[in-house]
């Protein structure tokens, strides 16, 4: 099955056109998460590494666009001058000779999701295996959504962020960086729903439930076999008896009640129990009875014969 990458998530919020503030708070996100700063002889140089070109193209005509500004360079970072400024105008504020990156500013419901978006856009990664155990792993699906983030702080709030929305993530150390994490398909759906990816959510959920159904069919048919197997050898040992007592002794000494079983099974050595047992008006707990009875007698007599 068709597998979900972060580059699917990303050209999905690429596609969305945010307007006034609220691609305001997408760059604050974007910004926040993926930012350093280079002093040159010039001043204090904003640089941006947005990794991939249509994400830098995204960026660039944003800020254009919403703040009026053109990057000093554009590959491999998007770099501006004028750093305090467009800082500020992002709610990034100087602090002890250095730039706050925490205190995510209060925002409308619009405003959340594309800040979440640009902090995607920026630190973010994703990615959903779907298996059905066909291709030699072991069947089920695996979702992982991540934000790798610098500071602590800035994981500790975007964590409350994502909280107050009722995405449940967790946080771990990895190296130098923070990164807030979901692995389960209900937190990582709610995530991308939070993000306003409405597409990607009903592709995850479809093709989740397509795999689930999947997997309910090969196991029910894996059971089927395995009790028509369980059955056809049944039947095997109770022919086998039914002939051992027949070559031997006779079948005319058994009790009547197990020759009329003996003769339906080899005229039906097919048959379930189930219709063999309908045909002889007994139940299938009696039938199974009266073959147990029968392979006893069979062994019996091998054990004395020998």
């Amino acid at each position: 099955m068709a597998n979900i990458s972060g580059l699917d998530v990303k050209r999905q919020i690429t596609k969305t056109c945010p307007r006034g503030e609220e691609c305001k708070s997408m760059l604050s996100g974007f910004v926040r998460s993926c930012m350093s700063l280079s002093i040159t002889g010039g001043g204090v140089l904003l640089q941006l590494d947005c990794q991939t070109d249509f994400v830098r193209e995204y960026i660039m005509k944003a800020m254009h666009t919403v703040l009026g500004v053109t990057p000093e360079e554009t590959k491999p970072m998007l770099v501006y001058g004028d750093c305090e400024s467009l800082l500020s105008s992002l709610n990034i504020t100087a602090s002890g000779g250095g730039y706050e990156m925490t205190g995510i500013p209060q925002m409308t419901d619009d405003c959340e999701s594309a800040y979440i978006r640009g902090v995607f856009l920026g630190c973010g990664s994703f990615s959903a295996h779907y298996s059905d155990g066909n291709d030699g792993q072991k069947g089920g699906g695996g979702y992982h959504l991540e934000f790798s983030v610098l500071s602590e702080s800035f994981a500790d709030e975007l964590m409350n962020l994502l909280g107050s929305r009722e995405v449940v993530v967790h946080k771990m150390e990895r190296v130098d960086k923070y990164v807030v994490y979901a692995k389960d398909i209900e937190n990582v759906s709610n995530c991308l729903a939070l993000m306003r990816l409405g597409k990607l959510v009903v592709r995850l959920n479809d093709t989740a439930i397509a795999l689930s159904i999947k997997r309910d069919v090969n196991r029910r048919m894996n059971c089927d076999m395995a009790n028509m197997t369980r059955t056809t050898n049944a039947a095997v040992d109770v022919i086998s008896a039914i002939r051992y007592i027949s070559d031997t002794v006779g079948l005319d000494t058994l009790p009547p009640k197990l020759v009329e079983a003996a003769d339906a099974r080899v005229n039906s050595p097919d048959a379930p129990l189930v219709d063999i047992a309908y045909e002889l008006g007994i139940s299938k707990s009696g039938l199974k009875h009266r073959f147990d009875k029968i392979i006893e007698i069979a062994n019996s007599k091998r054990d004395n014969k020998d």
